[in-house]
């Protein structure tokens, strides 16, 4: 029957749209968005050749680019899109209105959001009034220039706004993010002995419990909302600082006359210390300028084409981190309206949101959306499984339009009926139907994810930078096709390849030039706070250029394009001399549909590695539910109307008393990671699930969604010893 359908029914009628596709593809001229981007290969152009290092620049031109007004600041280039853009809507708020338990089959309890079913809107004009009077109220509760202000709050309007009113008045900016634990917290508000600290939900709770460690706060900025709605239950409970709610401050700079008491910053002063987010030890303060971030920000924004007042960004991602930051940024300066969600409102199937109602990205409709790959793998498996789901004719209909679309997007032709009549429906499930433009950092998208994202979503590119030089190292244009590439270089940043003799790496390599990736240019920030040594170590001035040494290894591809290709810091040698890529190893691991997650134990002392798998729960019960795996395991485990991670738990329970399954486990790992192209000696010898999902709130990974490992090695000692036993 299916062979039928396919050749009677699915491939005439794709063999038709394509054909019509193609008529479009001759008529259609360029996106009139890119007219400014270049259209020709390389992308990037070699400067400085040498037997150590190359150094590559953008084609865009022909010296960096940098900040030239002596005066400019973060805050003058917002107060001019303001003035630019006056009436039209910029920051998105939707209210969640109220909060209640609702109590599942298993007993388990889930908080649940009632929502506003409209964005509300500020627009640009009232942004700006608020954001003045909001500096006047820092001033006046003695906020003075120079002073360390924290941000310690989950993603929302109140958290950019409360920034570019330090901005103003040279406050510094101290990020945190909201989900730091307790010790990280107290270090990194002690260290910048910081007066003012702004907060909201579950961050003024952890304030609670360490007051009597926090000696130099002064003032508790407190954004309200359905979680926290008023400040009169923290004054009674802290009464040695000043509690003020969001709009109490705004009101007092209302009234409040100085202007005037303040410095104004130019671009080589302090702007803002983020604290990353701790993959090993204490989190690192990276001191960035208002250059910095200008810079950075200038040569971003062109990469992408221009926009117009119909593109609308989602933003959920923590502010505290710099790729969302200078996003944000970037838009709020271009004229973008910027929505406000957070992952548990997100989407239809979020879990805050009550059954039936529709997630923020429905609600919003955005053209634009960042996102790190943890995120789109999810999205991706969820459409897989919803497929795999799907009659039939459907489902050959979905497959065998997803491999002519994708030869089209390889020759770089667009598709539009195609979308239209196949994949239209999929965007207004997902995205609200308007999504264009998806823009992934924070680490590498493997070859078929971003295929996967290409064909069944929009335009999806990939962007690559560190906290280190303010997100700016190199992009992938709009227009781009090609797959595990991190793109060219921006017009900011020179990225020079040195050689790195141990890993065999070299810049006289053939085919191409390979080596360990520096980023130099005026958006390379300042170093580490409080820490000379790190700083010397990691930070560079060659030729008057600031370079900033990543410790990734790159390859620059004939196409002017950068591909990351290993990591220095995540290179273990074993006892018999030879070297693992751990980040490596653990990329070609996840591509398996059970792992949601995973991480690889090198040990110097032995001759072989191992992993731990924190596996996908939904794909687990899947295949729980096939005859073979209970016959194979000898024991059934239930289903039935129970939790997810019970049936997960004692499925990994019978697994590890079977030495069959575990054996043939093992053997499917091997096989798929010689597919891939993975030496023996890389290819872990054991393998195990673990039970916890890891999330940030497991203190597992950090907010970004990269390993702990020191964390994790503690964490599963007792796993990791069984494993090399």
């Amino acid at each position: 029957m299916s062979k039928v359908v396919k050749y009677l029914v699915v491939y005439p009628l794709l063999f038709i749209i394509n054909l019509i596709d193609s008529c479009i593809n001759c008529c259609k001229r360029r996106d009139a968005r890119y007219k400014q981007l270049p259209t020709k290969k390389p992308f990037s152009k070699p400067v400085k050749i040498g037997t150590d290092s190359y150094s590559y620049m953008s084609c865009m031109t022909d010296k960096l680019e940098r900040i030239t007004n002596p005066n400019s600041n973060i805050y003058v280039e917002f107060t001019e899109a303001a003035r630019k853009h006056q009436q039209i809507k910029t920051m998105g708020v939707r209210a969640v209105l109220s909060v209640e338990d609702q109590v599942q089959s298993n007993g388990k309890v889930f908080k649940k959001y009632n929502m506003d079913k409209e964005y509300k809107w500020t627009t640009y004009q009232e942004m700006l009034l608020k954001v003045d009077r909001l500096a006047s109220g820092f001033l006046q509760i003695g906020i003075k220039s120079n002073d360390s202000v924290i941000i310690f709050s989950e993603t929302r309007a109140e958290w950019l706004m409360s920034a570019l009113a330090c901005f103003k008045i040279k406050a510094v900016v101290v990020t945190l993010y909201a989900t730091l634990g307790i010790d990280a917290l107290t270090y990194g508000i002690n260290e910048t002995v910081a007066t003012t600290i702004i907060a909201s939900g579950d961050s003024v709770s952890k304030l609670k419990k360490i007051i009597d460690k926090i000696p130099t706060i002064k003032n508790i900025l407190v954004l309200t909302d359905a979680f926290t709605p008023n400040c009169d239950s923290l004054r009674s409970d802290i009464k040695s600082m000043n509690i003020y709610s969001f709009n109490e401050l705004v009101e007092i700079g209302k009234t409040s006359n100085s202007e005037s008491n303040y410095e104004r910053p130019v671009p080589s002063d302090l702007a803002i210390i983020m604290y990353t987010s701790g993959s090993t030890g204490n989190p690192k303060g990276v001191m960035m300028t208002h250059g910095n971030i200008l810079t950075a920000r200038k040569s971003l924004i062109k990469r992408f084409g221009t926009f117009d007042k119909n593109d609308s960004y989602i933003a959920y991602l923590p502010l505290a981190h710099i790729f969302e930051l200078l996003v944000e940024m970037s838009f709020i300066i271009e004229g973008v309206s910027i929505g406000y969600s957070n992952p548990l409102t997100l989407s239809d199937v979020s879990t805050a949101i009550k059954a039936g109602d529709t997630g923020d990205i429905k609600v919003l409709k955005p053209s634009l959306l960042a996102c790190v790959p943890t995120v789109l793998e999810r999205i991706s498996k969820g459409v897989k499984d919803k497929i795999s789901k799907e009659s039939d004719l459907k489902k050959i209909l979905l497959e065998t339009a997803a491999r002519k679309k994708l030869r089209k997007v390889k020759q770089g032709k667009s598709s539009v009926l195609m979308d239209k009549i196949v994949f239209s429906k999929l965007n207004e499930a997902l995205f609200g139907g308007r999504i264009r433009l998806i823009i992934s950092g924070g680490a590498m998208l493997n070859r078929e994810l971003q295929e996967f994202c290409q064909v069944h979503f929009c335009t999806t590119v990939q962007a690559y930078g560190l906290t280190e030089t303010c997100a700016g190292g190199t992009t992938q244009f709009p227009f781009q096709t090609e797959v595990e590439e991190v793109g060219s270089v921006i017009g900011s940043c020179e990225i020079r390849l040195v050689n790195w003799v141990e890993g065999n790496y070299r810049v006289t390599d053939k085919p191409n030039p390979r080596g360990e990736i520096w980023i130099g240019g005026d958006n390379v920030t300042l170093g580490y706070y409080k820490m000379p040594d790190k700083t010397k170590e990691d930070y560079h001035v060659i030729d008057g250029i600031r370079y900033f040494a990543t410790g990734d290894i790159g390859e620059m591809l004939p196409n002017g394009s950068l591909k990351i290709i290993d990591r220095k810091k995540d290179l273990v040698k074993l006892q018999g001399g030879e070297y693992v890529s751990l980040n490596k190893v653990e990329n070609v691991i996840k591509l398996l549909p059970m792992v949601s997650n995973c991480c690889v134990i090198a040990d110097p002392k032995k001759t072989y590695c191992v992993c731990l798998i924190s596996p996908d729960v939904k794909k687990v019960e899947d295949l729980i539910s096939t005859a073979h795996v209970e016959l194979e395991l000898g024991q059934k485990v239930q289903v039935g109307r129970r939790r997810s991670l019970d049936i997960l738990n004692e499925f990994i329970d019978i697994l590890e008393k079977n030495k069959n399954w575990k054996d043939k486990f093992n053997k499917d790992i091997f096989d798929h990671c010689k597919k891939q192209g993975l030496e023996t000696f890389e290819i872990p010898t054991k393998c195990r699930f673990v039970k916890e999902q890891w999330l940030p709130e497991t203190g597992l990974v950090t907010d970004s969604l990269k390993l702990k490992r020191k964390e994790i090695e503690s964490f599963y000692k007792k796993e990791i010893e069984i494993l090399y036993s």
